[in-house]
């Protein structure tokens, strides 16, 4: 008598109003490549964040793969629906965003065609994911200057300018002299300062530069601290010139963390809002925790 064979059933969730209008047609290519080689694949169009993390808790029970179209935020949101379940199953990202972080960092493609066939060829690999409470962060968390920029970019100027309009709006944004008193807790240490800028990382990508951080790897079940006290017009060059060679926590004025867990709080009368994988999450007092290994990614055999 002859065993059942198993059909790997995949679920290709994606927004198509999201970012570029080509989703839907990007899933079905997939769906078919999948098909073609002997597996299944079901679309599911999602019209809302909560119907996407929905649909990702409920494929860990009904699916042996997901599949997400987008960049970190979409893939915040699978993960969210990781969390949500309680367990993960094998993550295929098929980049779709403006800078895709998680994707450069775990040299998964950026075309179409390649990332489609790396779905068939690749294999899942642990990988870490951070949770702030009882939300993840994939990529990077920002208080300060660099959520500001982050949130007067639109997202018709992320689709019109690329990755360039974080630099204009970065250059303005330099003219407010702006500062946060934080209180910050880690490694069984305490400390207060000021800041303008706090930065904390899973992988060494950062702003799509990849060189960023050489210290850090998607599996080393580390939280990466990059806090830096002043960040003004005449420092930009030479922030920036550390910045692109993955020297950032060495220039002076940068305090520079690796811990599994920090706790963020707020001394100043202001509110502060974090940006969590891009997009605008919750205020101060939080505490972020990495999960070592949650994650299953398909990532490249090379």
């Amino acid at each position: 008598m002859k065993e059942a064979i198993h059909v790997e059933k995949n679920l290709i969730i994606f927004n198509a109003q999201a970012g570029k209008s080509d989703n839907n047609e990007i899933a079905k290519k997939a769906k078919a490549v999948l098909e073609r080689h002997g597996q299944a694949a079901v679309l599911k169009a999602t019209d809302s964040e909560s119907d996407a993390i929905h649909a990702a808790a409920t494929a860990t029970d009904q699916y042996d793969r997901l599949i997400t179209i987008g960049g970190d935020g979409s893939i915040n949101t699978a993960c969210a629906g990781f969390l949500q379940a309680g367990k993960a199953i094998p993550l295929g990202i098929i980049p779709g965003g403006t800078v895709n972080n998680f994707a450069r960092a775990l040299k998964i493609p950026l075309n179409v065609d390649q990332a489609i066939d790396n779905l068939v060829s690749g294999m899942p690999k642990l990988v870490d994911l951070a949770t702030v409470g009882d939300q993840p962060m994939v990529s990077s968390l920002t208080l300060g200057k660099l959520a500001d920029i982050s949130r007067d970019v639109k997202q018709s100027e992320k689709r019109r300018f690329g990755p360039i309009i974080y630099l204009f709006k970065g250059v303005k944004a330099l003219f407010k002299d702006r500062s946060y008193k934080l209180r910050i807790t880690a490694n069984g240490k305490t400390r207060v300062l000021k800041a303008q800028i706090l930065l904390i990382t899973t992988t060494n990508s950062v702003g799509g530069n990849v060189a960023f951080n050489p210290d850090a790897t998607y599996d080393d079940d580390l939280l990466h601290v990059f806090i830096l006290k002043r960040f003004t017009l005449p420092k930009i060059v030479t922030y920036g010139t550390f910045f692109l060679t993955g020297n950032l926590k060495r220039a002076r004025g940068v305090i520079y963390l690796k811990c599994r867990e920090i706790q963020i709080e707020n001394l100043s009368a202001q509110k502060v809002e974090t940006r969590i994988d891009g997009d605008p999450a919750m205020k101060l007092p939080i505490t972020v925790k990495v999960k070592p290994n949650f994650l299953r990614i398909i990532l490249p055999k090379s």
